[in-house]
């Protein structure tokens, strides 16, 4: 049996002349993208809290956004727009948890629910996972220290599911929104790095030796912070098609 041309596509291998370019592109994207969502709101400030540098550096990477699928262009604002979370969510996924909590969300669709209904039932669904795997690594803690009280030598506590083992539900639903969380994050900054291309970063830098310059050209370190709840309606994003571990576009439409 014989397959025409377009049957099979083999990646071909970058040379590390392209890796170089393409982790240099998707380098200054990442800060770029981190310093308009953290940073400036995502949003183009107004003249009067802004010097023109700053204003024309912020329009010029709203354009490169606005190029980007809708997907990614959500991904990367869930990403480094700054938000409260519960401790629980934060643990868990530290940087990720926006785009974390939005994936879960789009697993659990329902009609006639807000935003802000649907996050909260994803954010409980999550800390109850968190919490059941807590009271199982304790329960294996507890028998371990039964045995050595008991003159055995007990085999390390698994810290995650072995291959033998059969899956724990809780276990491989936050280790599978962590990963997806990553690969969306991912995606998008390359895609963000393919449109910007090769120009330099458009970040503003602080001028050295002002203490008292604008903060609006200095990004944080984290845009996640604890707090006991979160109620902020979030950003919706869709799904790339080459993502395997995305939810479909019908489970995603439902967080709308």
């Amino acid at each position: 049996m014989t397959h025409g041309p377009s049957t099979f596509r083999r990646r071909r291998r970058l040379s590390r002349k392209e890796r170089l370019r393409r982790e240099r592109r998707e380098s200054r994207a990442r800060r770029e993208a981190e310093w308009f969502y953290d940073v400036l709101g995502g949003r183009v400030p107004s003249e009067d809290i802004a010097s023109p540098e700053v204003r024309t550096a912020a329009a010029q990477v709203e354009a490169w956004l606005k190029a980007v699928p809708a997907f990614h262009r959500g991904a990367l604002s869930l990403r480094y727009t700054p938000r409260d979370w519960p401790a629980a969510i934060v643990g868990e996924f530290e940087e990720l948890a926006g785009v974390a909590v939005r994936l879960e969300c789009a697993l659990h669709p329902a009609i006639g629910k807000t935003n802000a209904e649907l996050e909260q039932a994803s954010i409980e669904r999550i800390e109850k996972a968190v919490e059941a795997r807590r009271v199982e690594l304790e329960e294996l803690d507890r028998a371990a220290g039964a045995l050595t009280a008991e003159g055995f030598e007990p085999a390390p506590v698994p810290v995650g599911p072995r291959r033998e083992d059969p899956p724990r539900p809780a276990e491989v639903e936050l280790e599978r929104l962590d990963s997806r969380a990553e690969r969306h994050v991912v995606l998008a900054i390359r895609a963000l790095g393919k449109v910007r291309g090769d120009a330099p970063c458009v970040v503003p830098r602080k001028p050295r030796g002002n203490a008292k310059a604008t903060p609006v050209t200095e990004p944080p370190s984290s845009a996640v912070r604890v707090v006991p709840s979160a109620t902020e309606p979030p950003v919706v994003f869709g799904v790339e098609a080459e993502d395997q571990d995305a939810p479909s576009p019908q489970e995603v439409r439902t967080c709308h």
